[in-house]
């Protein structure tokens, strides 16, 4: 019996194997088999205690414990915070200065990942441009070697990918490589991702496709983002239509979520709709794949909804490039945000301190345990304008 006809089996299989005969379990099973799948990383299979761990942490993601026994399958770890542009979204725009700017060193690398031996995805960002570490390559090369079932990702900006890191971006080991753009046209850019220019990141994802195409390499997968902003409203369309151009592995599309450094989103139900409908026929029409979609459900934006997140346990952990513990989702400010330092500490020992048990506590009971968390737009209850409203900023609305 192979794997597609075990799924379609409703015998219980007895002994040592596992008892399948749950729908949604079948469903996580051949999602889980289809990932592994695209991501090269069925070596994970011949370490038992990685899969052991993975399915501890999914049913403590589920009952919300205040003491975790399992330890977080995914994890960000920032090489960098320092960046070559200053993006309309980034709290950069707004004279907001995160901790100290600085590089983590491979050293320091090395003992951090060391303290996460259970990662299965592993992404190398954070608040800056990862391909300005100067030992990038070495730090993924590394990292490929020490965890070979891991799925390795970056987000970039596209704009520092000449010939040369092209070639080794193909080749260094990345699992996925994703260039954030949000913006079709050349004035957008500039107005979105200010410093860069568009022409240049589009014929930087030529350079790649290219390099891929000639490599006869089927990883990295190449993505590129579009996060749905004021300034590029109606532009998701040509978007698409210029990923079906490049011949991109696939595009991401996010609505932007907000936290507390001031950007607002001032599109309104009606439009955020009508866009999604648009580009949701346009992507079949040409084929192009979406590996991360908005919901056209708009209930999570209504009072009714309580505060429900599971940054706490760990969904978003992310390693500042000094070490710091912080949630991924967050303002990047460590004398705030962050649990406790894993070049002083052992994570062992942060990841059930006070600060998170008590931050499980409050959300275990629906109640955000900081202004962050209170001010974030997916829980703030408004993160669409009014059909009348111009700006929301313009008449002093707030969460």
């Amino acid at each position: 019996m192979n794997f597609h006809e075990l799924l379609n089996d409703n015998t219980i299989v007895k002994g040592k194997f596992v008892v399948w005969s749950d729908a949604d379990m079948l469903s996580s099973i051949f999602d889980n088999y289809k990932k592994l799948k695209e991501n090269h990383a069925f070596g994970v299979i011949l370490h038992p205690e990685i899969l052991k761990n993975y399915n501890h942490y999914q049913r403590e993601l589920k009952e919300h414990p205040l003491i975790m026994k399992s330890s977080p399958p995914s994890a960000e770890i920032e090489l960098t915070n320092r960046c070559n542009l200053a993006c309309v979204q980034c709290l950069r725009s707004l004279g907001l200065k995160p901790y100290a700017l600085g590089d983590m060193s491979f050293d320091d690398y090395k003992k951090i990942l060391a303290q996460f031996p259970f990662l299965m995805n592993l992404s190398l960002n954070g608040f800056g441009e990862p391909t300005m570490h100067k030992q990038f390559f070495e730090v993924v090369e590394y990292t490929r070697k020490e965890r070979p079932w891991c799925k390795i990702g970056i987000y970039s900006n596209g704009m520092l990918i000449d010939e040369n890191k092209a070639e080794q971006l193909i080749h260094c080991g990345l699992t996925e490589l994703n260039i954030s753009i949000d913006a079709a046209y050349p004035d957008t850019y500039k107005r979105v991702r200010r410093g860069g220019k568009l022409e240049v990141v589009h014929e930087n994802i030529k350079r790649l496709v290219e390099i891929k195409k000639h490599s006869k390499l089927d990883l990295p997968l190449i993505g590129i983002n579009f996060v749905m902003l004021n300034e590029n409203e109606g532009e998701l369309v040509p978007f698409v239509e210029q990923a079906a151009e490049f011949g991109v592995d696939f595009v991401n599309c996010i609505t932007y979520a907000s936290y507390n450094w001031g950007f607002r989103n001032n599109r309104t139900p009606k439009n955020y709709r009508q866009e999604l409908d648009a580009v949701s026929k346009r992507m079949e029409e040409l084929n192009v794949r979406c590996k991360s979609f908005p919901s056209e459900d708009i209930s999570w934006t209504t009072a009714e909804k309580e505060f429900d997140c599971d940054f706490f346990w760990g969904q978003d952990l992310r390693i500042t490039h000094e070490g710091e513990i912080t949630l991924g989702c967050c303002s990047p400010f460590k004398e705030t945000f962050s649990y406790g330092n894993v070049l002083k500490q052992p994570f062992k020992e942060i990841w059930n301190n006070e600060k998170f048990q008590k931050n499980r506590e409050m959300g275990r009971v629906h109640r955000p345990p900081n202004k962050t968390c209170a001010s974030c737009d997916e829980y703030c209850k408004r993160f669409f304008a009014f059909e009348n409203e111009v700006s929301l900023s313009n008449i002093g609305i707030s969460c």
